[in-house]
């Protein structure tokens, strides 16, 4: 028996920053490029290990 796997697409520069942008509305009402923002400006610092903020943070490669 065979085992099918996920389809694999491509995350283009755009479609980076859109799910990003989706994620920050999703769990911190805010937009991506805010939240971006706030995290180089540290103020995430003390909410950095709290799990909405993980969650939108290690999409921050996206954002390039």
């Amino acid at each position: 028996m065979a085992t099918r796997l996920p389809k694999i697409g491509i995350l283009t520069p755009s479609r980076g920053r859109d799910l990003l942008d989706r994620r920050a509305r999703a769990e911190l009402k805010m937009s991506g490029e805010q939240f971006v923002r706030y995290w180089k400006a540290g103020k995430f610092a003390r909410r950095a290990c709290s799990p909405e903020v993980m969650r939108v943070a290690m999409l921050l490669p996206l954002a390039k």
